[in-house]
């Protein structure tokens, strides 16, 4: 049985290696792995940044979703609580950007996580600053094993990195729930009520935590997660690479 599980790592470590030579995550485009030389500055080529669906103008400043009007507050915000301060997203989940983290989470193309928490970590600015500590939505052991890893975590790790801010596993996922992409907005909320818990609450008392995931859309996953951490730390924030934005027909008048 030790032997399966270390030739499986060896694997995964020889494909992560192999991937890493074909695609080196500090000289090419995030989005088509054409050479560049500022990486560091900005992960992806001039011609891709004038396609990229940035998410820039006006949009909410509690869940970062871009907003027609001149609202500060989306409709959604308005009439929902949320457990987290303030979310994050440098994209808007469409077109390339979209097709590119799809590809990273069931392509396994963990090399791209990189390029998403440089562009994290320079949306956020000098707010990165005022976290003490990162986590990332979890996943079970065997939704894991499936994907064969955890893309919000691989994203939190290379924030971590770069911010120079220590990455702890907050919360378990207690078991496995319908796909929020299959549901609308109330079926999403009621699915995953209470299927998160705290690993280890002294760990994240009174802190000030980054909460990670990929996309953010109706705020559900975040808003449970920021849910189970604000019973012991002190502010929660969100951020992911993208936010999906709602369409009139998954929001609803009042909740």
């Amino acid at each position: 049985m030790k032997t399966k599980r270390k030739n499986r790592t060896n694997n995964k470590n020889w494909l992560e290696n192999f991937l890493r030579l074909i695609f080196p995550p500090d000289i090419k485009c995030i989005f088509c792995g054409r050479d560049i030389n500022h990486f560091y500055e900005r992960p992806f080529c001039d011609s891709c940044g004038k396609t990229l669906s940035f998410n820039i103008g006006n949009r909410c400043r509690i869940c970062d979703e871009p907003i027609e009007n001149e609202a500060i507050v989306c409709d959604n915000c308005q009439r929902r609580k949320h457990y987290f301060k303030h979310a994050y997203c440098p994209l808007v989940y469409k077109d390339k950007v979209r097709e590119n983290i799809l590809s990273y989470k069931i392509d396994n193309k963990r090399y791209l996580a990189l390029g998403y928490a440089l562009l994290i970590v320079k949306y956020i600015g000098e707010d990165i600053k005022n976290f003490d500590l990162i986590t990332y939505v979890p996943m079970t052991r065997t939704r894991k094993k499936e994907r064969s890893f955890n893309q919000a975590k691989l994203l939190a790790e290379e924030i971590g990195k770069i911010a120079n801010l220590p990455v702890v596993e907050c919360l378990k996922k207690n078991y496995d729930t319908k796909a929020q992409k299959e549901l609308n907005y109330v079926e999403r909320l009621d699915n995953i009520k209470n299927i998160f818990s705290v690993v280890d609450k002294d760990k994240i008392k009174n802190k000030n935590i980054l909460l990670v995931d990929d996309i953010i859309t109706t705020c559900a996953t975040v808003d449970a997660c920021a849910k189970e951490l604000s019973r012991y730390a002190y502010s929660i924030s969100a951020c992911a690479v993208a936010r999906n934005k709602l369409h009139k027909k998954t929001k609803i008048n009042k909740c």
